[in-house]
């Protein structure tokens, strides 16, 4: 991989952790059940899991680059 491929997939990795981070959003909204809270607990696990992947991504590659 390329110097420049590796900035631009930092540029995605930043831009995704973003995203992520806004849909993590308030915890105002109460589950209506057992069922929605389980839900919101499963989806919370898949995305922190997400970030942490991508995050150790980046670390890797500004590493590489000298960041």
């Amino acid at each position: 991989m390329s110097e420049d491929e590796k900035r631009a997939r930092l540029t995605e990795i930043e831009k995704t952790l973003r995203s992520l981070r806004g849909e993590l959003g308030d915890n105002d909204d109460e589950p209506a059940d057992f069922g929605d809270s389980g839900q919101d607990l499963q989806a919370r696990a898949e995305r922190d899991g997400q970030m942490e992947v991508l995050e150790q991504e980046r670390d890797r590659l500004r590493a590489e680059l000298g960041e």
